[in-house]
């Protein structure tokens, strides 16, 4: 069973990017949904976080909260689709629904031409060190 808590509404800024991370000391080049804001204390469950579609969810690669507490990030493929809702969570309680039609400015992408080095280019086909053993 999933626990929503409610709470008042809050102004989220959110930010959507490419970044590069070392994982199996390799470059791979994922995208970051960022969220602050709001408190996301770091907390003994594990924080989460998934886009849901409709029938399409999504969960993202790995989250982190922030050391103040203020935002947390979430890592997904490069070529999710960013339609309906970011939700947020810890274990089984959701914590924030974010519709992503709202959020403005796009992704920022990095230019393939500045990257130097090789570097793995996570997608949902192909997901490099983050395969999971489903």
């Amino acid at each position: 069973m999933v626990q929503v808590t409610y709470r008042r509404p809050v102004r989220l800024q959110v930010t959507v990017e490419e970044v590069l991370r070392e994982f199996a000391k390799r470059p791979h080049l994922i995208l970051k949904i960022g969220v602050r804001g709001d408190t996301f204390p770091q907390r003994a469950l594990e924080p989460f976080a998934r886009i849901d579609a409709g029938r399409r969810v999504t969960e993202a690669l790995f989250t982190e909260v922030d050391d103040d507490e203020r935002g947390m990030r979430a890592y997904f493929a490069t070529d999710v689709r960013l339609e309906g809702n970011l939700v947020v969570g810890y274990g089984d309680e959701v914590t924030a629904v974010i519709p992503l039609g709202r959020v403005r400015g796009g992704v920022t992408r990095l230019d393939p031409e500045r990257i130097e080095g090789p570097h793995h280019r996570v997608t949902a086909k192909d997901l490099g060190a983050f395969r999971r053993g489903r």
